[in-house]
């Protein structure tokens, strides 16, 4: 419980008289022993007195010991982060030589959602190439003989030009032909 307040002793030891010798003997013991505690209590009270300011100090920092057993788990889990980095030092360094990688491919990106999208499309096309190609392999015979062609295209454009001149002048002629002569077709 405590010590015995002193002043609370000697009345009980004064009420124990007043009721009768054994009681008083009591409270007289009683009384010894609260005397015999009075120089501890006296020291204790300087001690605390001594101890006031540190005692404020301490009220003071409860917050920041609230604050502080918050956060024990991370700092405990930060601990752990702390023995990790050795052991992941080599994979930061290859890390930090690919970041200009990175980085091209963070600002191409955009390009690649773009690209997902195309794909259906690409792939489409390729379903359709097949059958391009089964007939670019059926045309190809079909580009020889037009090369042929064109061969005979040109002689025959070398024979045909100097007969231009000729056709000309045949045209003027029959324009000067009277009315008569002419077919009815050309008749207005």
């Amino acid at each position: 419980m405590g010590v015995p307040s002193p002043l609370r002793l000697a009345a009980h030891g004064v009420r124990a008289v007043a009721a009768g010798s054994a009681a008083a003997l009591a409270a007289t013991a009683a009384l010894a022993e609260a005397v015999a505690v009075l120089p501890r209590l006296a020291d204790s009270l300087e001690r605390l007195a001594r101890a006031a300011a540190s005692l404020e100090s301490l009220s003071d920092a409860v917050p920041s010991l609230d604050r502080l057993g918050e956060v024990a788990g991370e700092l405990g889990r930060l601990a752990d982060a702390a023995e990790a980095l050795p052991h992941v030092a080599g994979d930061l360094e290859r890390l930090a030589a690919v970041a200009p990688a990175l980085e091209e491919l963070a600002e191409a990106i955009g390009d690649l959602r773009e690209l997902s999208r195309v794909v259906p499309a690409l792939e489409e096309l390729g379903s359709a190439v097949g059958p391009l190609h089964h007939t670019v392999e059926e045309l190809s015979p079909l580009a020889g003989t037009i090369a042929q062609m064109q061969g005979a295209i040109e002689q025959l454009n070398a024979t045909v030009s100097p007969l231009q001149g000729t056709a000309e002048r045949l045209g003027r002629f029959v324009d000067r032909l009277p009315q008569s002569r002419r077919s009815p077709r050309n008749t207005r």
